[in-house]
């Protein structure tokens, strides 16, 4: 039975989240700090894009699509400077940081990755994911 791709992208989003968790872990350790959270889940949104993009079987995103996955990010920033806030919040109180950041970095990429699937099954409805 043949698979979608919207259907390969979601099984390889959930194991893609724990990146998102793992760049949470490592902004929760204190001498690290909030910067290298942030960066590290940077690099890890643009994977899960990249990932995503290749299950549509493309190698590059296309111009317009690169511009509306960056306007989705921006538009996603509203709820990250919430998660962010709640991150400064929780840091305050020992060992609730170490739990909240890799939420926060798990939810990030899921919802980045959310987007783009929508973005590339808007362009491309209903395509079969070939594994080849």
């Amino acid at each position: 039975m043949p698979k979608y791709c919207r259907d390969q992208a979601r099984d390889e989003l959930w194991l893609m989240m724990g990146g998102g968790a793992t760049a949470g872990f490592i902004g929760g350790v204190p001498a690290i700090g909030v910067l290298t959270f942030h960066t590290s889940l940077a690099g890890v949104q643009a994977a899960v894009v990249t990932r995503i993009a290749q299950v549509y079987d493309l190698n590059s995103i296309p111009a317009g699509g690169a511009g509306a996955i960056a306007a989705a990010i921006t538009a996603m920033g509203g709820g990250q400077l919430l998660f962010r806030i709640g991150g400064t919040i929780a840091g305050f109180f020992p060992g609730i940081g170490q739990v909240v950041q890799p939420a926060i970095g798990a939810v990030a990429v899921k919802a980045l990755g959310e987007v783009a699937i929508a973005y590339f099954e808007n362009m491309y409805p209903n395509k079969i994911y070939n594994q080849g």
